[in-house]
């Protein structure tokens, strides 16, 4: 009895491991049929993200390049750049920054994540600043972890991360030349990849030329509606704006006012003391009249020493008002050699007329005011002729005595 039992223990034990031999057989064969499997998956998960990753370049790409089209905006153009990080990089804290004319400050143009009270700069140094060193170098710097590698130069938004990993690219155009920067934090120390850097300095590339290119567009642009010696608008440009603005005040019932003004005995100056001090004169005039306009209203140089303003939203009676001041400003202001001129100082005569009693057309507003012009010049200079009715009646406004502030 007892050795039978012993016999059945030795067969149950045989089987136990006959089952486990098996069974562990069976898992070695499932691993061996299966690895192929494993790999492909691997494989494919590992082309999915490589896939994701060129899609999310090509995508971003292709949303920075169409800001290319009308209206062409740098502004826009900075708005997608910004949606693009937010959404899709899981960035904390962002900012772009652009060189300014003179390429020795950067101006903030957009940001998140950042407080207000620590953006309230707008211009920031290159000296000393991790966004200048970055221009110098043309290529991104990385700090991963801003507590264990303490970077010799301050965060611009007045560096308030103390930990956490911070990435500064350049924004470069098509030339090289770099037109500004992009500041990129995450909290999570050592959380940008290489891979997502290098996707990330392609988009800023992308970016720079962008941006590059619209403001040569701009400029180019505004070389065509500028004045090439005053800096003011020029009269092609003055002609488009006088149209749509007669418009825009027929639409909406508003008020709009016209100055013509030209220098007075500008002939006499430039007889005597040349074209290139005449020339100045013309510059210092237009500089004196933009400083002394508000932003909405339209300076321009209309021909010579003669200047156009339209004044939207002004009537007669303030339109008045703003030409007295004009005049009054030139006539104060210290010009070379103004003492050899006939009133022993540079003046201006003004013509004024206003929509709509005046004129309901750009055409007759502009015959107004310079028949306007013509009987202020007509009848001694130095003042305004104030278009009244159809009936081409004037009046004449005379100036206030020199020096006594009008």
């Amino acid at each position: 009895m007892g050795h039978s039992t012993n016999i059945e223990d030795g067969n149950h034990l045989r089987t136990m491991k006959k089952r486990k031999f098996e069974k562990a057989g069976a898992l070695t064969l499932l691993r061996a049929r299966s690895q192929p499997g494993l790999l492909l998956a691997r494989a494919m998960a590992k082309r999915g993200h490589h896939n994701h990753n060129l899609f999310l370049e090509y995508y971003c790409r292709f949303q920075i390049i169409s800001t290319l089209g009308e209206p062409m905006d740098v502004e826009r153009t900075l708005a997608v750049i910004k949606k693009l990080i937010r959404n899709n990089f899981q960035v904390q804290k962002y900012s772009l920054m652009l060189l300014d004319e003179s390429r020795d400050e950067l101006l903030l143009r957009s940001h998140f994540g950042i407080p207000r009270k620590n953006v309230q700069r707008v211009r920031y140094p290159l000296d000393g600043d991790i966004g200048g060193e970055v221009i110098k170098r043309r290529r991104p710097i990385y700090v991963p972890d801003l507590q264990k590698t303490p970077s010799p130069f301050s965060a611009h938004w007045g560096n308030l991360v103390k930990r956490g990993a911070f990435l500064v690219l350049p924004l470069l155009a098509e030339s090289g030349r770099v037109v500004g920067v992009a500041h990129l934090f995450r909290r999570q120390p050592n959380s940008f990849s290489d891979k997502e850097i290098d996707l990330l300095r392609k988009l800023a590339n992308q970016a720079g030329q962008v941006i590059d290119t619209i403001a040569v567009y701009q400029h180019t642009r505004e070389l065509s509606f500028t004045d090439e010696l005053t800096r003011v608008f020029n009269r092609r440009y003055f002609n488009q704006r006088i149209e749509r603005e007669i418009q825009r005040a027929q639409r909406y019932g508003r008020a709009l006012s016209l100055i013509m003004l030209d220098i007075d005995h500008f002939k006499i100056f430039n007889d005597t003391h040349g074209h290139l001090l005449g020339d100045a004169i013309l510059k210092q005039v237009a500089e004196i009249l933009d400083k002394s306009l508000r932003k909405a209203d339209i300076l321009a140089r209309f021909g010579g020493e003669e200047f156009v303003i339209l004044l939207p939203e002004i009537d007669k009676e303030h339109g008045c008002k703003v030409a007295e001041k004009l005049r009054g400003m030139i006539e104060r202001a210290d010009f070379p050699n103004a003492e050899t001129q006939p009133f022993g100082r540079i003046t201006i005569s003004l013509g004024l007329a206003s929509f709509p009693e005046d004129a309901q057309t750009a055409n007759e507003l502009l015959e107004h005011a310079d028949q306007g012009l013509y009987r202020a010049k007509s009848h001694g200079r130095n003042q305004i002729g104030v278009y009244e009715d159809t009936t081409a009646k004037f009046a004449l406004r005379e100036p206030r005595p020199f020096g006594d502030g009008g």
